[in-house]
C-alpha cells in the first residue's frame, strides 16, 4: 500500500529511500527534479488549517509545502528550496531512491 511521508517537521535530510506510489510532504518553497524519472514534483502549496466553522485558514507569505510522487524504481535527485523565497531561499539537494514493483490497487 503507498505511503503518505510527512517530512514537514523537518529536518529533511540528503537521502531518502521510497515505494512506487508513495507521496512525500516536503517543507520547502520549491522544488525541481534535477536528474532521473523516479519521482516527480506535483506542486507547492501553503500550509493552512481548519477552523471550527469550516474555514480554512492560511497565513499570508510564501509557500511552504512541496508535494513529491514516487513513480517508479530509480533514482532521482530533487532540488529543495527552503527558507523564504524573497530573502535568501536555499538550495538544497535531496537524493530519492524508489525500490521495489508498482502495484495496481
Amino acid at each position: 500500500m503507498p505511503r503518505l511521508v510527512d517530512l514537514r517537521a523537518g529536518p529533511v535530510g540528503e537521502k531518502l529511500e521510497l515505494a512506487p506510489g508513495d507521496i512525500v510532504l516536503l517543507p520547502a518553497a520549491g522544488a525541481r527534479v534535477t536528474s532521473g524519472s523516479a519521482v516527480e514534483v506535483l506542486d507547492v502549496y501553503q500550509n493552512a488549517t481548519p477552523l471550527p466553522n469550516g474555514r480554512v485558514l492560511a497565513p499570508e507569505g510564501p509557500p511552504d509545502v512541496v508535494l513529491l510522487s514516487s513513480l517508479t524504481p530509480g533514482n532521482s535527485t530533487v532540488l529543495l528550496m527552503t527558507g523564504d523565497p524573497f530573502h535568501g531561499a536555499t538550495p538544497q539537494n535531496l537524493s530519492v531512491m524508489v525500490r521495489g514493483e508498482i502495484h495496481e490497487y
